[in-house]
């Protein structure tokens, strides 16, 4: 019995891990591998070629080397135009060798349009609601890391020169792919007084000594040679600019904060999008996909930042820990308290300057790579990884045994021009910040089902008109209520106490009538109002998370009235009464 629910479980997982691998539709995406620049393309252009009247195609600038930032918008124009739905920004490989958050990117948009004929749930958010989906930030540095000879943690900084230093010049001395095997690896060098040795089960794996123990190696860092004559290798490659340092709220000079460039929005990529999200106040959540640690992170991203409204926190605290159920082993956590300080980040900038929530994703969880019976028990053992995780002799053996030998360069004697004889080996360049690619179907999948489920709760408003009350001599007393039935508001409470946008409006017109007085519905039992002074058939205000809003007016005349409401977040509803 118990054998037979294990083999129906494991057929269960395997269908459930296959299901997202390929998308049925026009346009058949297969996620059991990596998409290069030209791949990207080709398939935001097929996509746009088969859905012409549910996305639309489009570069919002150029990037340092002049290639195209492509943004695809996605909504059923037939039920109304972008601007005037509830939008969602999403992005990915804002650093450059963070490659598989593009491929959440363009998994989630082949899947909303893929879907839309067969599944009600992404019909209705297509419908209803915009997706703004820009797949590669960082287009020069990703499109190099395919090309290129690179490693794991190479290609991070958009190619924007710079003297890291300080002689003058700029990106002189770059890595160098000295074996000429199309990637960067390790460097080491026997030396007695090394702070490195050999594990005694691995040979391949590195164990750091401390001291009065004496190792036998010395770490010489990723492939290179002394370019400049200096004395240093590897110390000017190209960047660095880190462009989620590069943002305009509380950015800070390069002393404080590294990466962040001359001024904020001096790379050509931030101030495109930085002008495009500008350019969209209906946009009212952003998702920003990074690597790697399987986080969900919410701001701030540093005490400058200020805490955030309790409200705006209710808000976050909904839609990340829904999408810790979601994408199991993820946790929701915040930025500056449970990982590290940043100042100048996107994120913080949409919160604090726009007033729009987000979160960033990171993707990749290397605790996958394991090679062990899980325990729940089993105490931390040292990591002696180089990116944390799995540790290194247990992640060889996920290499051997799971992804077949295919993770890891053998250490090979080289003559270095300069060192003499050294070894170059290591992780390879698709490993350690990047999952191995059986490992995506299901990530590309749930992660992008989490955007889904938070663009299924941007602001719905119903508008109900609940009272029309004869008061005699000509007069009315009309109540109307606007309801949000998700959980973002129509405006975030940071944006209300900064004034950042422009209210909601409830409006009444007619022909026929007068509005003597209007106000805000505090509470209709007791018939509590907070009158408005000044154009009382215009009452500004905002809808709550789940909550709602109720005005009042007292008109004279008769004949048909008008209501309406109207906001930037959220469509714009109406109704219309006799009187």
């Amino acid at each position: 019995m118990i054998a037979r629910c294990l083999i129906a479980l494991a057929l269960l997982t395997a269908v459930t891990l296959a299901a997202p691998r390929t998308l049925a539709g026009d346009v058949n995406l297969s996620f059991e591998h990596w998409y290069d620049g030209p791949a990207v393309e080709k398939a935001l252009n097929d996509l746009r070629n088969a859905y012409p009247g549910l996305c639309q195609l489009q570069s919002i600038g150029q990037s340092e080397e002049g290639r195209d930032i492509w943004l695809m918008t996605i909504t059923n124009t037939k039920t109304g135009k972008d601007t005037d739905k509830p939008g969602v920004y999403v992005d990915g490989t804002i650093h450059g060798n963070e490659i598989q958050a593009t491929e959440v990117c363009l998994y989630l948009a082949a899947r909303l349009l893929n879907g839309y004929d067969d599944i009600p749930m992404i019909r209705n958010l297509v419908d209803s609601c915009t997706f703004y989906i820009v797949p590669v930030v960082n287009v020069d540095s990703r499109w190099r890391f395919f090309t290129d000879a690179s490693g794991f943690n190479i290609g991070r900084s958009p190619r924007v020169p710079y003297d890291d230093d300080n002689d003058g010049l700029a990106d002189e001395d770059d890595y160098d792919d000295l074996d000429g095997d199309g990637e960067i690896l390790r460097m080491r060098i026997r030396d007695p007084f090394g702070d490195w040795k050999t594990h005694p089960d691995d040979p391949r794996v590195m164990v750091r000594v401390e001291p009065p123990l004496r190792g036998e190696w010395r770490m010489l860092g990723s492939e290179g040679i002394d370019n400049d004559g200096d004395g240093q290798i590897n110390e000017d490659t190209p960047g660095y600019l880190d462009m989620n340092r590069n943002y305009p709220f509380k950015w800070q000079p390069e002393y404080v904060q590294g990466g962040a460039g001359r001024f904020p929005t001096c790379a050509k990529v931030t101030k495109a999008i930085t002008d495009f999200v500008a350019s969209r106040p209906n946009i009212c959540f952003n998702y920003a996909f990074h690597n790697s640690g399987g986080m969900i992170l919410r701001g701030p991203g540093s005490k400058l930042a200020g805490l955030y409204s309790p409200k705006d926190i209710e808000v976050y605290d909904f839609l990340g820990q829904e999408g810790e159920k979601i994408v199991p082993g993820y946790e929701y956590l915040v930025s500056m308290d449970d990982l590290y300080t940043t100042h100048g980040d996107f994120d913080e900038f949409m919160f604090s300057n726009l007033g729009i929530y987000g979160f960033v994703g990171e993707l990749f969880r290397s605790e996958e790579e394991q090679y062990r019976v899980p325990d729940e028990d089993e105490e931390e053992e040292e990591d002696d990884s180089w990116f944390g995780g799995t540790r290194d002799e247990e992640k060889q053996k996920f290499n051997d045994f799971v992804n077949q030998g295919t993770m890891f360069r053998e250490w090979k004697k080289f003559n270095h021009p300069q060192f003499g004889e050294i070894e170059i080996g290591g992780w390879r360049k698709f490993t350690t910040r990047i999952p191995p690619t059986f490992l995506l179907p299901e990530m590309v999948h749930r992660n992008a089902s989490h955007v889904m489920f938070i663009a299924g709760h941007v602001p719905s408003i119903d508008l109900d008109v609940f009272e029309v009350k004869d008061l005699g001599g000509g007069l009315h007393r009309i109540r109307a209520r606007v309801f949000n039935n998700n959980a973002i508001p129509t405006l975030s409470a940071k944006n209300l106490s900064k004034g950042m946008t422009r209210k909601d409006i409830l409006r009444i017109e007619g022909s026929g009538i007068e509005v003597v007085s209007g106000g805000v519905v505090d509470d209709a039992l007791y018939d509590r109002i907070s009158p408005v002074e000044h154009r009382p058939w215009m009452i500004f205000t905002s809808v709550p998370s789940f909550g709602k809003r109720e005005v009042q007016w007292i008109v004279r005349g008769s004949g048909a009235a008008k209501i309406t409401f109207e906001s930037l977040k959220a469509t714009n509803r109406s109704r219309t009464i006799q009187l």
